[in-house]
C-alpha cells in the first residue's frame, strides 16, 4: 500500500511563490498489515531539519491519499520526516527518509520513505514489549510482545524499514512491514550493553565487552574499533566531515536513593566508523557522565553529569555548561534540539529506635529488619522526574517538564472490603533509558522505583508493618502538554512483610493500577523494562 505525493515545492524563504522547480516527489510506502499500517489521518506534516536551516515543518490536510505543501527550504543534507495526526491532532503515523536529501533548485528529487505506526519497544533482557500509543490504552493490541527475539537487550530503528534488536552477543533484523524476525543473527565479539544507527546509512555502531563495532545490516560485515568496556554509544559527524562513533566507558549512574553519594570519573572512546582503529584507546573525560549524545548532522557531542547536575557541550574532552538538570541521567538529540531527563530526590524523614525525629546522613538505614538509631522512616516528599527540552543552538532557554511524583498504593489483605490502603510516596525514582518520538512531541521513558515506609507503632502494638517496594514504568511524556500521555506499570514488588505476632493488619500487596495501566503479559510482579526505543525514535 503506498502514497504518492509529486510536486512539493521547497523554496526558500524570501520566495513569493511555488514554482516547479526544486520540487519534492515523497513516495510513501504502507505496511499491508491492519495491525502496523496507519488509520485515521486527517493532517500530515513534512519536515526538513539541517544543520543549515534549522527544523522547518508544513502541515496540510490529507484528501484521500494525496496532499500539497509549501513553505519549505531548498538546502543540502536536509532529513525529510513525515508525521500523520488524526482529527484530535493524535499521533497516528511517522515516517523518516532513510539518507539525507538534497533539495536542488532546479530539478524534481524523489524521496522514498516507509511510514509506520508510532511503535515503542521496551525490552526485559528475555522479551520485547511493543506499545501502540495510536490506540486506547484499554485495548488489547495497544501492549503487544514481538516473537522471535532472543534475549533482547535494546531495539533501534535503521531506515525505517527494519528493527535491529540486539541481544547478549548478536544482531537480530526486524522487518517493521511484518513485525518479523527476517535473515541470520550477526554475532557481536562482546556482551553487548548498547546500539546506536549511523545516520544516512544502514549500519549500527555497537557498544559491548571488547569496544565498539560498526555492523553493516545488509552484509552481516563486522569491524571492532578499541578494545575497553563501553557502557553506551552514539554516532555524529566531526569537525573535518568524519563519523565517528563515541563510546561512554565508566558510565557513573545517577544516585538512587536520597542519601547516597556519586563520585567517579568517565572515559570516552572515539572510532571512526568508515576506518575502526582496533588500537583505539579511551580518554579520560575528568567528569562523572551517565551518558552520551551526539547531534546526528553536526558536529556536537553532549553528556549529562550526575554528580554535579548539568547537561554539558563537549568540546575536545572540555565541557561547557548548557543547562542544570538534578541527577542528570540520560539524554538524546533530535529535531535540533536536546533532550534530557533526570529526577528531583525524595525528602527523607529518619527516626531514632524511640521514634523520635533524628538527621537523615548517608549512613541512615533503610531496612525493615534492622535496628538502628538513624533510620529512614519515611518521605515527606517523594522523587519526580525532571525533563529539559533544549534548543541545540542555544537560541532560548531551556523548557522544563515536571512529571509529578508518582505514587503506588499497597492495600491490605486483611480487610475484606479491600479499602484499607497506605500510599506510598516514592523513595527513588531512577531513569532507566529514554526515547524520542519524531518531531519531538513525545518521548519515552522507563524508570525504576523505590517505596519505603517503616512500621507504625501505637505503644508496643505494631499496628501498620514495614513496607518496602519496587516499581517499574513505561511512559509516553507529551511534551505539548507537560504531562504524562500514557502509562503502563510493568512491575510492582512488595518485599514479603515482616510481622510480629499481634500486628493488625499483617498482610499487603500491591494494588491494581488504574485501567488501561496494567501490564498486559504474566502473572505479577511483572516485568522490568531496560531498555526502551520507538521506530525512526532517538536514543
Amino acid at each position: 500500500m503506498g502514497i504518492r505525493v509529486t510536486a512539493l515545492c521547497f523554496v526558500v524563504a524570501t520566495a513569493s511563490a511555488c514554482t516547479q522547480s526544486g520540487s519534492l516527489d515523497l513516495q510513501l510506502s504502507l505496511p499491508d498489515n491492519a495491525d502496523l499500517a496507519p488509520t485515521g489521518m486527517t493532517s500530515v506534516t513534512v519536515v526538513a531539519s539541517s544543520p543549515e536551516i534549522g527544523t522547518l515543518s508544513s502541515t496540510s490536510i490529507l484528501t484521500g491519499r494525496t496532499f500539497s505543501s509549501n513553505n519549505l527550504p531548498i538546502a543540502n543534507n536536509v532529513q525529510i520526516d513525515v508525521l500523520f495526526h488524526d482529527v484530535s491532532n493524535r499521533l497516528v503515523g511517522v515516517g523518516e527518509a532513510p539518507t539525507l536529501t538534497d533539495i536542488v533548485g532546479d530539478k524534481n528529487t524523489t524521496v522514498q520513505i516507509p511510514v509506520r505506526r508510532p511503535f515503542v519497544y521496551a525490552s526485559s533482557g528475555t522479551k520485547l514489549y511493543t506499545f501502540d500509543p495510536t490506540l486506547d490504552p484499554r485495548t488489547p493490541k495497544f501492549q503487544g510482545q514481538l516473537a522471535g527475539v532472543t534475549a533482547p537487550q535494546v531495539a533501534i530503528s535503521v531506515g525505517g524499514d527494519r528493527l535491529v534488536v540486539a541481544s547478549t552477543n548478536q544482531l537480530q533484523i526486524v522487518d517493521t512491514a511484518t513485525h518479523t524476525v527476517t535473515g541470520n543473527p550477526i554475532s557481536i565479539p562482546g556482551m553487548i550493553k548498547d546500539a546506536a544507527p549511523i545516520p544516512g546509512s544502514h549500519r549500527v555502531a555497537v557498544a559491548h565487552s571488547a569496544g565498539i563495532s560498526i555492523v553493516d545490516i545488509d552484509t552481516g560485515t563486522v569491524t571492532t574499533g578499541g578494545s575497553a568496556s563501553v557502557d553506551k554509544v552514539t554516532v555524529g559527524p566531526t569537525l573535518d566531515n568524519r563519523i565517528v562513533a563515541y563510546g561512554l566507558v565508566g558510565r557513573i549512574a545517577p544516585p538512587a536513593g536520597p542519601l547516597e553519594p556519586c563520585t567517579g570519573t568517565s572515559m570516552l572512546l572515539t572510532v571512526d566508523v568508515d576506518q575502526p582503529d582496533p588500537s583505539a584507546v579511551p580518554a579520560g573525560l575528568g567528569q562523572a557522565v551517565s551518558a552520551i549524545a551526539a547531534s546526528p548532522d553536526q558536529p556536537m557531542l553532549f553528556a549529562t553529569e550526575p554528580c554535579t547536575g548539568k547537561v554539558s557541550k563537549v568540546d575536545s574532552l572540555k565541557f561547557t555548561d548548557v543547562a542544570t538538570l538534578p541527577r542528570a541521567a540520560l539524554l538524546a538529540v533530535a529535531n535540533q534540539r536536546v533532550w534530557a531527563v533526570g529526577s528531583k530526590a525524595s525528602v527523607p524523614k529518619c527516626e531514632d529506635m524511640n521514634a523520635n525525629p533524628v538527621t537523615c546522613t548517608a549512613s541512615s538505614a533503610i531496612s525493615c529488619t534492622a535496628s538502628s538509631n538513624n533510620a529512614l522512616a519515611y518521605v515527606s516528599t517523594g522523587a519526580n522526574l525532571i525533563m529539559l527540552s533544549i534548543p541545540i543552538d542555544g537560541s532560548t532557554a531551556p523548557t522544563e517538564i515536571d512529571i509529578p511524583e508518582p505514587r503506588e498504593t499497597m492495600v491490605s489483605q486483611d480487610d475484606p472490603g479491600g479499602q484499607h490502603a497506605q500510599v506510598l510516596r516514592a523513595l527513588s525514582m531512577q531513569p532507566i533509558d529514554l526515547v524520542t518520538l519524531p518531531g519531538g512531541q513525545y518521548v519515552s521513558v522507563v524508570t525504576t522505583n523505590t517505596f519505603f515506609i517503616l512500621s507504625l507503632f501505637v505503644g508496643n502494638t505494631e499496628v501498620l508493618p514495614c513496607l518496602s517496594a519496587t516499581t517499574s514504568d513505561w511512559l509516553l511524556i507529551d511534551t505539548a502538554s507537560s504531562s504524562v500521555a500514557n502509562r503502563v506499570r510493568t512491575y510492582c514488588y512488595l518485599m514479603p512483610v515482616i510481622a510480629p505476632p499481634g500486628t493488625i493488619f499483617p498482610k499487603w500487596a500491591c494494588d491494581d493500577p488504574p485501567v488501561g495501566q496494567a501490564n498486559a503479559f504474566g502473572d505479577p510482579p511483572g516485568y522490568q523494562p531496560i531498555s526502551v526505543g520507538a521506530l525512526f525514535g532517538a536514543r
